[in-house]
């Protein structure tokens, strides 16, 4: 048991000094950014992959024929899509909220491919 604990304090005290973390607020704020961007990278590379066409104008015909026209984006909060979850992908349609699930069909509307 004394040699766990001398293990463990030589690993805390390297040279007479405690190790410090370092959790000054830009360094965190900055990791916060990374994460969220990538988070958000993930998301859109996905709705890539579904094939809809994020940021132009769209036709969306959702379930109970409600038809949606206007900019097609990720909804903010979207961060984790989990892989056979692409169902939950959340949507807006100027500034009306839905998932992928309750999509039935989504036309681009300047008829170019996305």
């Amino acid at each position: 048991m004394a040699s766990v604990n001398a293990a463990w304090r030589q690993r805390i005290f390297v040279g007479g000094f405690q190790q410090q973390f370092r959790f000054d607020k830009a360094s965190s704020e900055d990791g916060y950014a990374r994460w969220l961007a990538s988070r958000q990278a993930a998301a859109h590379a996905l709705a890539h992959k579904l094939g809809l066409p994020l940021e132009h104008d769209v036709e969306v015909w959702l379930t109970g024929e409600i038809r949606l026209r206007g900019k097609l984006r990720l909804q903010d909060q979207v961060l984790f899509v989990e892989a056979g979850r692409e169902h939950q992908l959340g949507l807006l349609v100027d500034k009306v909220p839905f998932t992928y699930s309750e999509m039935q069909s989504c036309v681009r509307l300047d008829g170019t491919m996305s």
